[in-house]
């Protein structure tokens, strides 16, 4: 499978300390998305399933947190992610995914994957519905699914918006994670925002 960019901790991504998992390749291409960069599926690095799953398990955070890029463009890989993830007994699985949730259940191996998960966040990002009132959605247009019940109380009492970056140093880079920086914000450029938001 193609990855992006993978955290071992954020606060940003959703409720709690999270890995966070940002695929690599997008078919949807939503206009104004944030991460333009994880659009070619030949970018990023590769690890199995098997691997990505041990890296998770191992990072021992509250939950994970499935992004991109598209998460169900690599939808076999996906399953088998979730389902060696389930193994170990994790939970706190939650999917952003730019398919609606009508495409999602209408095709049996993105249903397949999302079945799998706790919470499913579905539907594109849309910039006129941007940033909406919720705390780490993108656009007020995306619906929330509950499949496990394991946030059914934060879905129906999700958190207001607020904007909120988290700045990560790596080698040779500087990484900003959370709500995408405006062109107008100060802090905008001060930073080489790469692998930013959702």
């Amino acid at each position: 499978m193609r990855i992006a960019r993978l955290e071992e901790y954020t606060t940003v991504e959703g409720p709690g300390r999270r890995t966070a998992v940002w695929f690599q390749g997008c078919s949807l291409a939503c206009p104004q998305c944030c991460n333009p960069e994880m659009h070619d599926p030949t970018a990023g690095f590769a690890m199995t399933p098997e691997e990505l799953a041990d890296a998770i398990v191992h990072a021992r955070a509250e939950g994970l947190t499935l992004l991109g890029g598209e998460p169900l463009d690599q939808a076999s890989e996906l399953r088998l992610l979730l389902q060696h993830l389930r193994a170990h007994h994790y939970q706190g699985i939650i999917m952003f995914t730019g398919y609606t949730w009508s495409q999602i259940i209408a095709d049996p191996a993105r249903a397949a994957g999302a079945e799998l998960c706790d919470l499913v966040i579905a539907g594109p990002f849309e910039a006129a519905s941007a940033p909406g009132r919720r705390r780490w959605i993108g656009s007020d247009n995306q619906t929330l699914h509950s499949i496990t019940g394991l946030y059914a109380e934060l879905a129906e009492n999700w958190p207001k918006f607020v904007k909120e970056i988290e700045i990560v140093i790596g080698d040779e880079e500087l990484l900003v994670n959370g709500t995408p920086l405006a062109a107008d914000d100060e802090l905008a450029g001060l930073f080489m925002q790469k692998g930013e938001g959702r």
